[in-house]
């Protein structure tokens, strides 16, 4: 009899335990066909692994301790749906509660959480063809968008967001080497929002740093979403005779809800740079643009297509980063992709 209460008793526990936390499996998969020119070899046309959201399956949990504080994780890990190639992305355990957020582990920075609220199509994205954020957002020496080993904070207070992050280079003998930090806010006022954020980064050994300052805005106008961002990007040299990198770049664009089931997205970016690579008077010009439509069938699926085009001129005809990337042709002046597909999430 003892016995059986015991075992009784445990299983009340135990369902007490599991309504006070949840896990969740999440993520969407999409694939299609691309075309794109201005490489080398003239043009190639190939699959698509779902160019406009990448493909991601991620783990979600929160724990209920008691007076409004919950622990949070997320584990996430892209992947390639044309070859099941794996990549590495959040993850990160935390807690939540009246006081705000702290996240810790592999994340996405302050900065790059609110640039990816003021972008039209939320930086999902997995090409720099339309995403050319990535260079001045995210890790500028590393490419990465993801910062390893950040502890981040947010919290809000009536429309106001506002957040810091920190990355730690783990350097010995350098507080420096390998680190970044950033902060940002977001001021939420009916149907428009406001945004500033500013992060710096220094390189493996802190001969050099990154940093950028972004401001901007989106506007809700019945059925559509206008935006509109400037961002100021600087590199600095290897030594102090060295010319520092500099980038303006005016950003913007529009998204239109035609149907409930029909979206248009259309987006600019014109980066202006001098000093690339930090070269004195290497001057160039980037601007990408790009329209993507998606077709919802359900609530879930959709399908969607996609065109975009990236032109240089200047020193950016021969950036080593963008030649690389987009495997461009010798003195190749644009690059043109064509993106359809079809993606669903879980």
């Amino acid at each position: 009899m003892k016995k059986i209460l015991v075992i009784t008793v445990l299983t009340v526990l135990a369902g007490a335990a599991n309504a006070q936390s949840s896990v969740t499996l999440f993520g969407r998969i999409g694939g299609g066909v691309r075309w794109v020119n201005g490489v080398k070899g003239g043009s190639v046309l190939g699959f698509d692994s779902n160019i406009i959201a990448g493909n991601e399956f991620a783990l979600q949990g929160t724990e209920d301790l008691g007076s409004n504080l919950k622990a949070i994780f997320k584990l996430e890990n892209d992947f390639v749906s044309g070859n099941g190639a794996l990549s590495y992305r959040e993850t990160y355990v935390g807690l939540t509660g009246d006081a705000g957020r702290i996240t810790l582990g592999r994340q996405k920075s302050a900065f790059e959480d609110m640039g990816i609220v003021l972008d039209p199509s939320y930086a999902r994205g997995v090409s720099l063809a339309i995403v050319p954020g990535v260079v001045y957002g995210a890790n500028f020496f590393t490419l990465d968008i993801d910062f390893n080993n950040t502890i981040k904070y947010r919290n809000k207070i009536g429309g106001l967001t506002f957040s810091g992050s920190y990355s730690f280079g783990g350097v010995a003998g350098s507080t420096r080497a390998g680190s970044s930090y950033s902060a940002a806010s977001l001021y939420q006022y009916q149907t428009l929002l406001a945004g500033v954020g500013y992060q710096k980064i220094y390189n493996a050994d802190a001969t050099q740093s990154a940093a950028v300052l972004q401001g901007g805005g989106a506007w809700q106008l019945g059925a559509a979403r206008l935006y509109l961002t400037y961002s100021d990007f600087r590199v600095t040299g290897a030594s102090g005779k060295t010319p520092e990198r500099h980038d303006k770049i005016p950003a913007g664009g529009i998204v239109y809800q035609v149907t409930p089931q029909f979206q248009i997205t259309v987006a600019l970016y014109d980066d202006i740079a001098s000093n690339l690579r930090n070269v004195g008077g290497a001057s160039g010009r980037k601007i990408t643009t790009y329209a993507i439509a998606e077709y919802y069938l359900s609530k879930r699926t959709e399908l969607y297509a996609e065109v975009d085009r990236n032109g240089f001129s200047g020193a950016y005809k021969t950036d080593p980063i963008n030649v690389a990337v987009f495997n461009l042709r010798p003195g190749a002046s644009s690059t043109t992709g064509v993106s359809i597909g079809i993606m669903t999430q879980f």
